[in-house]
């Protein structure tokens, strides 16, 4: 419902929101473990994306955008590649293969987790594994 205020010499809107539906607003922390928990619990399914999430969350895709550019400036598509990438790193660490790692978190193909992979560290799986996990 808009109602008008007088403001000098013109109308100006203002919404005005009937009592009862406002949303309750969550904490940040809240909000960030929610979407943690989600991508956790689903962290093999290839099928987890932006909208896919936006969904479990109860809101819209542009809405998880803007909260989450807020709160870590990230967009919801680097989140969900920084989650998976971080715990491939950590079943890298402990002797999986580059193609069970890749399927575990939730990548179609061991070749699209070695893209995202460099692209997020700037170094392909194996050299990343070569490098800091199992130096020299």
């Amino acid at each position: 419902m808009i109602s008008r205020h007088k403001t000098g010499d013109y109308d100006q809107p203002s919404l005005v929101v009937p009592a009862g539906c406002m949303q309750p607003i969550r904490s940040p922390n809240t909000f960030l473990k929610r979407i943690y928990s989600l991508l956790e619990r689903n962290l093999e399914d290839p099928s987890v994306n932006v909208d896919w999430l936006a969904n479990q969350l109860g809101i819209n895709r542009k809405t998880l955008y803007r909260q989450l550019k807020h709160l870590i400036q990230r967009s919801p598509t680097d989140l969900i590649h920084q989650f998976r990438l971080q715990r491939a790193v950590r079943l890298l660490s402990v002797d999986y293969t580059l193609a069970e790692t890749s399927y575990l978190v939730g990548f179609n193909t061991p070749s699209q987790f070695t893209m995202v992979f460099k692209e997020f560290y700037q170094q392909t799986p194996t050299e990343y594994v070569d490098i800091r996990i199992k130096p020299g």
